[in-house]
């Protein structure tokens, strides 16, 4: 008998149950058909699950499967029990993960059809990269037969790996730091993926950490992971003891070269002992322990590893009023002053009224601003100036990187194509030396750059000509051998949720400030980042310009700067307090 077409919504208060979570992503190797997402002990159960019930429809089929996705990672998947054994044989739940904002609507459209709209806000990809976007409209298709006399889900969408809103995600995933190296400082830089919050955890990243580098990162980063080193054993088991988590690898000399080795145990510690309930981290080469020269094993701290954190604490700002560069106290809600006896030593510029986009060296020997007409770079060092009027037009604010050289961009005179120039610190005079980013089209302008603590990666905000808007990238810079930065990387998209971009600063390493607008945004906003993680918008600041970030051990502190100058800094929960006025906000390093 056919049934009458019908509608039906998920209940948004329906009792759900969240049980193991191995944390194993489909990485590598990887994923087949029917490969298990379970590799070690479940979690307790916390909720209820309803299995596929006697005589359910079409409708109610699809419903209680989109509802029942929250369990995938459960030796009992309830989910399974919705699909034809073929199709739950086949179904990898962590190929594409769906994440929708409002309840999906499931309408039965006859002829063993089911239609499913959801509005989708972002996805995690197999390798645990979460992309938020802006929200929009998704349809798919699920098709049903009957299997002994019972509706059963037959086919859906090839992509199909998990439905779940947001919160789903937040309860079930975790998000976690993935660790590369710096070519040529010694430091980690993090990147953000998520992965299934349970007892596979430590496998799920290090599986991951032995992936190769992400293509837009390569050539500006480099891992120890080689091709062909890979677990040895299913698992990454964590002592309960100890609390020490075993690594065992194989194939690869990883142990007779004790560069690759250090590097290589100093990424798995490093991501690892950040993991809940992991104190300690052992590598294996073929089951015995990598034991490298002065370094014990297990690790069980971070410190004891040859490469560090970028940590920045700057301690003063500096307020451009006028031609005066005045320097305030970053800690102070107000921005005051600096004593008269703390500054009596410090030796800076006056600026002209002619130059703008003023930028500092970290140690504030070194100055730099462009006309206002965009023609020229203006340089101070230790009381000498020199002005390059020869390198483009339409030039950005510069930006500056950790080795002390300025960035800037801007248009060749004779094509009027984009460009991106570095300039060295070391010789006032230095030319400015073109970066090639043969990425760039010749329909897009670069609006501002910014430069990654680390001195790694690149923040590019681009006005595309005929979209009428404003986009941030971020690309990996590629260094020679002493350091000098050659060309950037593919890049890839950041914040792809905001319509509009004004600036994007860098806070830390991982992290972010931007100015911009979300769909159904009045008016541009300030916004911070977590590269990787979800966007968050600080509170409404009318005529808002731009937002820095002062980088403090204890987090990153926003500073906004108004169309009429008025300075601000975050007040309450979601408020601006007024505190100053100034032309510009000057963070030195940045």
């Amino acid at each position: 008998m056919m049934r009458r077409p019908m509608v039906t919504a998920l209940a948004a208060g329906a009792v759900l149950a969240l049980t193991a979570c191995s944390g194993q992503l489909p990485t590598t190797p990887a994923p087949e058909p029917g490969l298990p997402v379970v590799v070690q002990t479940e979690r307790e159960v916390d909720r209820f699950l309803s299995e596929a019930q006697p005589g359910d429809g079409p409708a109610e089929i699809v419903s209680g499967f989109l509802r029942a996705n929250v369990g995938f990672a459960g030796n009992n998947d309830v989910a399974r029990s919705f699909l034809t054994t073929d199709l739950a044989s086949r179904w990898v739940p962590t190929s594409d993960v769906l994440i929708y904002d409002q309840t999906p609507t499931v309408t039965e459209s006859g002829g063993g059809s089911v239609e499913v709209q959801v509005e989708v806000v972002g996805r995690i990809d197999a390798q645990g990269r979460l992309t938020e976007q802006t929200p929009r409209e998704a349809n798919r298709t699920f098709t049903l037969t009957e299997v002994e006399g019972e509706r059963r889900i037959s086919s859906f969408p090839e992509d199909f790996g998990l439905w779940l809103s947001r919160a789903e995600v937040e309860r079930s995933f975790q998000a976690t730091n993935l660790y590369y190296l710096n070519t040529q400082r010694g430091y980690f830089v993090p990147e953000v993926r998520w992965f299934a919050d349970g007892e596979g955890l430590p496998t799920a990243v290090t599986r991951a950490q032995l992936a190769p580098l992400p293509e837009h990162l390569v050539g500006a980063l480099r891992t120890a992971a080689t091709d062909g080193l890979r677990l040895a054993t299913p698992a990454v088991p964590v002592s309960s003891d100890s609390l020490v988590a075993t690594v065992n690898l194989q194939g690869s000399t990883v142990a007779q070269d004790d560069t690759i080795a250090e590097e290589l145990q100093s990424q798995l510690a490093h991501s690892l002992l950040a993991l809940p309930g992991v104190a300690g981290v052992e590598v294996q080469v073929a089951g015995q322990p990598l034991q490298l020269p002065g370094q014990e094993s297990p690790i069980r701290a971070t410190t004891e590893l040859p490469f560090t954190d970028v940590e920045r604490d700057v301690d003063l700002v500096l307020l451009r009023v006028g031609e005066e560069l005045v320097p305030v106290d970053p800690t102070q809600y107000a921005l005051r002053n600096l004593p008269e006896e703390e500054v009596a030593d410090l030796d800076l510029p006056q600026v002209e009224l002619g130059w703008t986009g003023v930028a500092a060296t970290a140690d504030l020997g070194d100055v730099a601003a462009v006309s206002e007409d965009g023609l020229a770079l203006w340089r101070w060092q230790d009381g000498d100036t020199h002005t390059n009027e020869g390198i483009g037009d339409a030039l950005t604010d510069p930006a500056v990187d950790a080795q002390g050289a300025f960035w800037l961009a801007g248009v060749h005179r004779s094509s009027g194509t984009p460009r991106i120039w570095s300039v060295d610190r070391e010789d006032l005079e230095a030319v400015a030396r073109p970066v090639e980013a043969d990425w760039l089209r010749d329909d897009e302008r670069v609006e501002s750059l910014s430069v990654s603590p680390d001195g790694s990666r690149l923040l590019v905000v681009l006005h595309e000509e005929d979209e009428e808007r404003n986009r941030v990238v971020l690309s990996g810079i590629i260094r020679d051998a002493a350091g000098e930065p050659l060309g950037l990387t593919a890049p890839a998209s950041v914040a792809p949720n905001l319509v509009d971009v004004t600036t994007a600063h860098w806070a830390g390493t991982g992290d972010v400030v931007l100015v911009g607008q979300r769909s159904g945004d009045p008016a541009p906003r300030a916004f911070s980042l977590r590269l990787g993680e979800w966007i968050n918008p600080y509170g409404e600041l009318l005529g808002l310009t731009d937002v820095v970030a002062v980088p403090r051990r204890t987090g990153a502190e926003a500073i906004a700067q108004t169309e009429d100058g008025g300075i601000y800094t975050p007040e309450g929960e979601a408020g601006w307090g007024s505190v100053r006025n100034a032309d510009e906000v000057v963070v030195p390093g940045s």
